[in-house]
């Protein structure tokens, strides 16, 4: 058995979707390749305002933006 990763638009996927369906040799596992759900992007937006205070509280140290910047 083989395995194909496919990139399909947005607006094209329900006709995929449903088009594949109709092929009993295909198996369709879905996967969340946009990273982050909702409820993570939230609690990671959350977290970073909680850092920010204790930032500019000093009760936690910032590091340098061309650190940050090697890591993107």
């Amino acid at each position: 058995m083989a395995t194909l990763t496919l990139e399909i638009k947005d607006e094209k996927l329900k006709f995929f979707k449903d088009l594949i369906q109709n092929f009993s040799f295909v198996k369709v596992q879905e996967t969340e390749s946009d990273g982050d759900s909702d409820e993570q992007i939230i609690e990671n937006i959350r977290q970073g305002v909680k850092e920010m205070r204790l930032v500019e509280q000093g009760k936690m140290r910032s590091r340098p933006a061309k650190e940050f910047l090697k890591e993107l």
